[in-house]
């Protein structure tokens, strides 16, 4: 279940509307010291005496000057909260929401045992899902029968992917699998591929940015670089594998806010992740708990050792995509690269990997301006939803997040000019044929903001 419905578990029995937004639930052991996260990982309690929980209901007599934005936040932080660990195996989580504490004042008390919530929490959501999706009797081909065209298009960075539906981009990566003879290689069923990629998409959050389309981008580059590149006959199966996996899952259920924001914050996810990548781990978990249901587990065929290592290297890509270890990665690949790559090192390979993971995260300027440009409207709609949520919650806020401080312009002239355009001219040194189809792209939109920030300073 997710922490929403979780929650409307609590206010029935609470007796309280959870339409009610001066209501702040918390829910305490037995003892009632430590408070338990209203979310899908409520440990099971009994009905014993002495073993219920205590459920506090407080009262907020402060109105937030900004309710929109409040609003959203504690929106985005429940689906956070929705984390996909099974219930028995957590035992407490802390989340006391900063925000919420400082407008709070002490209310009544209510006592209620959680038998009847955490069996129904028992079921984790990306899980939960994957039986919605089993049980639709979806009749859509699972490969579809696109034109010859879209097929051969979906092999460049100019590939436009405003112009599909979810469904449809559901099967041009089926259309992946199956050109890269993955299907056939790890003896995957065709409807379990199907329900895997459905399953995926319904753990994508509708944010601006960081929603299914981000995700379908991401992936479609990486299919595009691997064939422009060429380097998709230097890779064997198992890394394409590795490379369509991770990309499909690098982002599952962000929740909109970023690294800084989990930690700064002191969200949930930041202290089960001891501030370490805390959005990257999450990516990485919801995809192997999805992974690891019978129903969607495309990987289910595979030897131990080769799970093993699958899943390694997934890890590993996911993480890479974490801005924070950039510039150790960059440092990494220029000394494999300047010493010559060795594609015979499996180090050297697996490094390559997370590069190109990273490549097709951040490729937006790759593509057309007509295909990229809305990609940037939407991050700063993100980033300055995040901004001004920090503001009114008294934490440190990034200069390029906070719109009184950055244009479209400025950012993106700073974001190609210093993060883009090193890391693919590296990448360049290492693979081949990028300046026309890639590079070249990048330094066409950097021009092009850089002549939008002179026009707005003139």
């Amino acid at each position: 279940m997710s922490a929403a419905e979780v929650r409307s578990l609590l206010c029935a029995a609470a007796d309280v509307s959870d339409q009610a937004r001066d209501v702040l639930l918390k829910l305490y052991d037995p003892t009632g010291e430590a408070l338990l996260p209203i979310g899908a990982n409520i440990p099971p309690n009994t009905n014993a005496d002495g073993e219920q929980y205590r459920l506090v209901i407080k009262r907020a007599n402060y109105v937030p000057q900004r309710p929109q934005e409040v609003k959203q936040v504690v929106e985005e932080l429940n689906a956070v909260a929705a984390v996909v660990q099974n219930v028995k195996q957590i035992k407490q989580r802390v989340d006391d929401i900063k925000q919420e504490a400082s407008e709070i004042q002490h209310g009544g008390l209510a006592h209620t045992p959680a038998d009847d919530i955490s069996s129904h929490a028992q079921t984790r959501p990306a899980i939960r899902r994957v039986r919605q999706v089993a049980n639709l009797g979806i009749e859509a081909p699972l490969v579809h029968n696109f034109p010859p065209e879209v097929t051969e298009n979906l092999k460049h960075p100019t590939f436009d992917v405003w112009q599909w539906e979810d469904s449809e981009m559901v099967g041009l990566v089926e259309q992946m699998f199956q050109e890269f003879g993955l299907i056939d290689e790890f003896n995957i069923e065709r409807e379990k591929l199907h329900r895997f990629l459905q399953c995926a998409r319904s753990s994508y959050n509708k944010n601006p940015f960081h929603n299914f389309r981000h995700c379908f981008c991401v992936t479609q580059m990486m299919y595009g670089l691997l064939h422009v590149t060429g380097v998709h006959e230097k890779l064997n199966k198992m890394e394409k594998l590795v490379l369509l996996t991770a990309c499909i899952g690098h982002d599952l259920d962000h929740p909109g806010f970023n690294n800084a924001y989990q930690i700064n914050a002191n969200t949930e996810l930041a202290l089960i992740y001891n501030d370490v990548s805390p959005l990257e781990n999450h990516h990485a978990a919801v995809l192997f708990t999805i992974l690891k249901s019978p129903e969607t587990n495309i990987l289910a065929n595979l030897s131990d050792a080769d799970y093993k290592e699958v899943r390694k290297q997934i890890i590993q890509c996911i993480l890479a995509t974490d801005m924070a270890k950039h510039g150790d990665i960059l440092a990494r690949f220029k000394q494999y690269s300047e010493a010559g790559f060795n594609f015979e090192d499996p180090a050297q390979r697996q490094l390559l990997l997370q590069v190109i993971t990273k490549c097709s995260d951040i490729s937006n300027e790759v593509r057309p301006k007509e295909v990229s440009e809305p990609w940037v409207d939407s991050l700063l709609e993100e980033f300055f939803t995040q901004s001004d949520v920090e503001k009114a919650q008294g934490l440190p806020t990034a200069p390029f997040m906070d719109r009184q401080k950055v244009t479209k312009a400025s950012a993106q002239v700073g974001f190609i000019g210093f993060v883009m355009i090193p890391l693919f001219e590296l990448v360049a040194k290492v693979l081949p044929n990028m300046e026309e189809p890639v590079i070249q792209p990048i330094r066409k939109a950097l021009d092009y903001y850089k002549g939008l920030l002179e026009k707005q300073s003139s």
